[in-house]
């Protein structure tokens, strides 16, 4: 099964289009820094250097995303045959290669691929702090905890769980008189400087944005939509062995429990070491889905503490009599593991060559944008040559298109020999110029630096491309062309372009503000 998914993930991790996530941090990519507003830097070195190594292709983008994921799966073998031996690592392996959240973690990149590989690390040493007693452990901790910082700010939700385990923990106690701890904090907040020095620059933009911002926004009570993320993270399979391993937990370690005391007792302080890690975040995530939107990655690290334990339903040999959810999710499994491997390789097949007689959403990101940015691009470079003057792309969306553009448009260029001097990803911006929200392109594009400028609209809608905002802010604005959008020879959307000059900067607004009017 971990073969089968490996090669999987291989075969088409250079597939499928990117996703406009992907897309964007590739453009964090190409405007490098040690800083965005609304992610730290991890994710942005790393596709700049596998970039840097393959060129502007989607190989290079997710292999970054493949290599977490590979880090994730070790440490949590690692953990699971130190909790529970050899068998159980195997099949807690095979967990991490099939459920959702991690499949798709290793599959597109995002900064969730490297936060679960440091989670990963991350409870496994601390794992061996309390269990182990091993002090050299701390230090390793301090490292995992510094690099998750820059990769997602998620991660401290997992530090804050781990100071109060070991104020709670009375063996863990003892730490608190040690140098260890303080040392691996210093380690830490040391890797997280660089993101530190970035939000002084911006004014604290990216720190303001993730807290204050996000808490200052619209209310929504999404705690049903929280747990609907958590069946598509995990599969219902996956929600129904967590409620087992909190609700049957003792017949769950009396079943496995190895015979010496000793050894039973370290099981136990490891199942609520574990437990601990993974239930205190899901509770700050709940209690925010009480009173705004709940995201769909919020929670996914955090279920690798429990990795080790779900592998228990999974590893033969609990006792007759146990209870009806333990047997019924050892049965269930094996079903879900298949169930899951299937439609990895058809929603792959269906997103890259396509599945006979099965059609694509209109206009669903980015399907069928090599084409589409490839035709952009020759509309671009003959408008140039016909004016004579440089042409800036502007996606009408907060960044998607802007995104998707820039990526495809500089993939059609490369492989045309490329132009000295001329790269697509600085020469696309988003409707950050027209009022709307642009997220880092507010800092990559300012609106006051663009004045006068002939520019390119490209929006999903036609109504889009005339609206007071736009029309107030250009000096001509030329007729609405169209360009269809396919994808394996089927139709999947179509996209409107106006050509537009004289482009006037209204009064300016920061990146932050940005976003949280969008929010």
């Amino acid at each position: 099964v971990v073969i089968y998914a490996v090669l999987l993930r291989l075969l088409y991790l250079g597939v499928p289009e990117l996703l406009f996530e992907e897309a964007y941090y590739w453009n964090y990519a190409k405007h490098l820094d040690i800083g965005y507003l609304d992610h730290p830097l991890m994710v942005a070195w790393i596709i700049r250097l596998f970039v840097a190594l393959m060129g502007n292709i989607e190989f290079a983008v997710r292999a970054g995303a493949f290599l977490c994921w590979l880090a994730t799966a070790w440490f949590s073998y690692r953990l699971t045959r130190d909790i529970l031996g050899q068998a159980a690592a195997h099949r807690a392996l095979t967990l991490i290669a099939v459920l959702p959240v991690y499949f798709f973690f290793g599959l597109f990149m995002s900064p969730d691929a490297p936060l679960a590989a440091c989670w990963a690390a991350a409870i496994y040493f601390m794992h061996r702090i309390v269990v182990g007693d091993a002090p050299r452990a701390w230090l390793w901790l301090g490292v995992a905890i510094g690099l998750g910082m820059i990769s997602k700010y998620t991660v401290l939700l997992l530090a804050a769980a781990i100071a109060l385990y070991v104020l709670i923990d009375r063996p863990s106690r003892k730490w608190l008189t040690r140098p260890e701890p303080y040392v691996a904090a210093l380690i830490a907040l040391a890797l997280f400087s660089p993101v530190i020095v970035w939000n002084w620059q911006q004014d604290w933009a990216s720190f303001s944005f993730q807290s204050q911002d996000r808490l200052s926004s619209t209310y929504s009570f999404s705690l049903p939509r929280f747990a609907g993320n958590l069946i598509v993270l995990l599969t219902p399979t996956g929600v129904l062995s967590v409620i087992a391993l909190v609700v049957c937990r003792r017949q769950i370690t009396a079943g496995f429990a190895p015979p010496a005391a000793s050894a039973a007792v370290t099981l136990e302080r490891s199942q609520f070491l574990l437990t601990w890690l993974t239930l205190f975040p899901v509770a700050v995530f709940a209690a925010v889905s009480l009173i705004r939107v709940s995201k769909l990655n919020w929670t996914g690290p955090v279920w690798l503490g429990l990795v080790p334990f779900m592998a228990m339903l999974v590893t033969p040999g609990l006792q007759p009599g146990a209870p009806r959810l333990l047997t019924w999710c050892r049965r269930a499994w094996p079903p879900t593991i298949v169930a899951c491997l299937l439609f990895y390789g058809a929603a792959m097949q269906w997103l890259g060559p396509g599945l006979p007689g099965v059609s694509y959403p209109h206009n669903m990101h980015l399907i069928g944008w090599r084409d589409f940015g490839r035709d952009i691009e020759v509309l671009v470079q003959r408008l140039a040559r016909e004016r004579g003057e440089e042409i800036l792309v502007v996606g009408m969306d907060r960044n998607r298109i802007a995104s998707g553009l820039a990526f495809y448009r500089a993939q059609y260029v490369d492989a045309a020999g490329g132009t000295a001097g001329y790269d697509p990803a600085f020469q696309t911006a988003s409707e950050n110029l027209y009022d709307g929200v642009g997220l880092m392109y507010a800092l990559w594009f300012p609106a006051g630096q663009q004045n006068g400028k002939t520019m390119l609209l490209v929006g999903k809608d036609a109504s889009s491309l005339s609206t007071e905002r736009v029309l107030s802010r250009v000096k001509t604005a030329g007729d609405i062309g169209e360009i269809g959008v396919w994808n394996a020879g089927k139709p999947a959307g179509r996209y409107y372009y106006r050509l537009v000059t004289g482009y006037r900067a209204g009064a300016p607004a920061s990146a932050a503000s940005d976003a949280a009017r969008d929010d």
